[in-house]
């Protein structure tokens, strides 16, 4: 194997094992059995399993807000069921109370008032969350608990949504029909109530499209996701790996802004294996539920190794949301645009080729289990034969969640240009460049 593949396949050996371990772990832990509710002196409820007790405070594992530490003097009550009491447990007896779990949850009482200043969800696992709603933005509800801080629900996992303060809410009704709203809100499985100024209208839950902030501050519509990867060895073989991702976003109910980095730097005994740097940006408007208009659409790409000093691709196109549900998110787009390329070297003919070129996109991104997500995301270019004829870039990567805001980044890559560019040297670089990344990721 020569150099030139071991540097492109190493990850593959060295991480191989670590993935099958990471899905084993999360496999066998989807196994648990939640039965036990705490419920806190705000009226906050949790279910799920008690973990610890110890006389100041109670360690409990909720079925989706994960693990919580709530002190004593903060638990109203705690609801065990006969197998979780054991000789080995002793509760004090004026919080805990044992029942068998609930069977439904028609006998629920609100845990609010009318004059409540906090909003409240209640989940399917009929657990109620107080605190403050940030938004809701493609089936996805961003709501700061009092107990475990900003977290993000998939919104078929909420049952009831009430609101204390104005919020403003976009509805769909059909492709042509479009309504956006303010006022407060109670939302249960299938009905929308905007209580308004003097009015009261009721919307089925399924033409419920976004809800945001009524004067929100600008940092609630951004969101991001950074990955960094780094590895050095030294001693017979002095190496060097470092890989770089970074996504940011900006949402409101009719607009995406999409910012995006990936970086890669490869050096062997002092030698540059990979030198890599892709910038692109993009700007939707969506002109219904899943139609989208995304103009610009810009490309800036870097590799030396690949004899591109730099490639700009300017353009714009059509979008569509093939898939848009609570678990699984798919939209392809399709447009022309215009690219310039500016070579480190070549051959013969300029050594800046201007040209048109055809573009198409597709993002595939699919939660798998409440703790892994599957992103696949492919970049195709149609060009002439001194651009490269056809360019593709393609990343499939498993995002594992080891903390609420904190990932583990498992990334293929694959990038190929048809006809690289002949250097000077006489030279012709590879067509394809394979490689698989491991990286922490941190989401704010």
């Amino acid at each position: 194997m020569s150099g030139a593949e071991y540097t492109q396949f190493r990850w593959l050996f060295r991480w191989a094992g670590v993935t099958a371990a990471i899905f084993a772990v999360h496999i066998l832990g989807l196994g648990s059995v939640f039965a036990d509710t705490l419920i806190t002196t705000n009226n906050e409820r949790f279910v799920g399993k008690v973990i610890e007790e110890n006389p100041n405070s109670i360690v409990f594992q909720s079925q989706l807000a994960g693990r919580l530490t709530v002190p004593r003097s903060a638990v109203k009550e705690l609801q065990l069921t006969p197998s979780t009491v054991s000789s080995a447990q002793k509760p004090a007896p004026s919080v805990v109370t044992t029942n068998p779990p609930a069977s439904g949850t028609n006998n629920l009482v609100f845990p609010f008032k009318p004059s409540d200043p906090f909003d409240w969800i209640q989940l399917k696992s009929g657990e109620w969350l107080k605190g403050k709603i940030k938004s809701l933005q493609d089936e996805k509800l961003e709501f700061d608990s009092e107990e475990m801080d900003l977290h993000t629900f998939t919104w078929k996992d909420v049952r009831i949504l009430r609101t204390a303060g104005t919020k403003s809410v976009r509805f769909e009704h059909n492709e042509k029909e479009k309504e956006i709203i303010r006022g407060s809100l109670l939302i249960t499985t299938n009905t929308v109530v905007v209580m308004g100024e003097g009015s009261t209208n009721s919307y089925r839950r399924s033409d419920l499209l976004a809800i945001t902030q009524t004067g929100a501050r600008e940092l609630d519509k951004w969101s991001g996701d950074l990955s960094l990867g780094l590895s050095f060895r030294s001693g017979n073989t002095r190496e060097v790996d470092f890989t770089g991702q970074a996504s940011i976003a900006r949402r409101t109910p009719t607009t995406r802004l999409g910012l995006n980095y990936l970086g890669n730097f490869g050096e062997v005994q002092g030698t540059q294996t990979e030198n890599n740097h892709r910038i692109s940006t993009s700007f939707d408007v969506f002109l219904s539920r899943r139609l989208f208009l995304r103009v610009p659409d810009i490309e800036y790409y870097k590799d030396p190794l690949q004899d591109i000093e730099h490639r700009l691709t300017l353009g714009g196109s059509v979008g569509y949301d093939i898939i848009h549900t609570a678990r699984t998110e798919w939209d392809v787009t399709i447009g022309p645009a215009w690219q310039r390329n500016w070579f480190v070297s070549v051959d013969s003919g300029d050594r800046i080729v201007d040209g048109t070129a055809f573009v198409f996109s597709s993002r595939f991104d699919m939660e798998l289990t409440k703790k892994i997500d599957l992103l696949l995301e492919y970049r195709g270019q149609v060009t002439g034969p001194d651009q490269g004829d056809n360019v593709h870039h393609a990343e499939a990567r498993l995002e594992f969640e080891i903390h609420k805001r904190l990932n583990l980044d498992i990334s293929f890559i694959w990038d190929r240009i048809a006809s690289p560019q002949e250097e000077s040297s006489g030279d012709k670089p590879q067509k394809d460049d394979l490689r698989l990344t491991l990286g922490l990721g941190v989401k704010f």
